[in-house]
C-alpha cells in the first residue's frame, strides 16, 4: 500500500513540473495576418487576358501590395498617425500610380473592365464593399425607420 501512495504521489509530482515546464515557455507569437491577394486565375478569364498579360498584372500588382506594405510599416515605426485627408491622397496617389502601370499592359477595354471590378470593391462577404447609407428605399440598413 505504501508503494502505491508513493507511486501515485511522485507521478502527479512529475505530472505537476511536465505542466509548470510547459507553461513556463515563451508563449509563440500567432502568425502573421496576410490579406489575400487577388484571385489571378478568376481575374485573367474576367479580364480575358493572355499569358503574358496575366502574369505582367499578377507581378504589377504585387509590387503595388508590397509598396503599400512598406509605406504602412514606415508609418507604423514613425509612431505618428496620418491625417485622413493624407491617408486618401496617397491611397489616390496609389490608384493613380496602378492604372498608368496597368494601361501599359492592358487594352482599353480590359481598363474599362478592371476599373468597373475596383468600383465595385473586393467582393461580397469581406464588409468592404460600397453602400449607399444615405438611400431612402427599404433594403437600406439606415431606414428601418423603427
Amino acid at each position: 500500500m505504501k508503494t502505491k501512495v508513493t507511486l501515485l504521489a511522485l507521478a502527479w509530482l512529475a505530472s505537476g513540473v511536465a505542466f509548470a515546464a510547459n507553461t513556463t515557455t515563451a508563449p509563440t507569437a500567432p502568425p502573421a495576418r496576410v490579406a489575400p491577394g487577388p484571385d489571378m486565375d478568376r481575374l485573367a478569364l474576367l479580364l480575358d487576358l493572355d499569358s503574358y498579360q496575366k502574369t505582367e498584372v499578377e507581378k504589377i500588382l504585387k509590387e503595388q501590395h508590397e509598396q503599400m506594405r512598406s509605406n504602412f510599416e514606415a508609418a507604423r515605426a514613425s509612431g505618428t498617425r496620418p491625417s485622413r485627408d493624407e491617408m486618401k491622397a496617397k491611397r489616390e496617389e496609389s490608384k493613380q500610380e496602378l492604372h498608368t502601370k496597368l494601361s501599359s499592359v492592358l487594352n482599353e477595354t480590359q481598363m474599362k473592365k478592371f476599373d468597373a471590378l475596383r468600383e465595385r470593391g473586393p467582393g461580397p462577404g469581406r464588409g468592404h464593399g460600397k453602400r449607399d447609407w444615405g438611400s431612402k428605399d427599404n433594403s437600406s440598413p439606415k431606414s428601418s425607420g423603427n
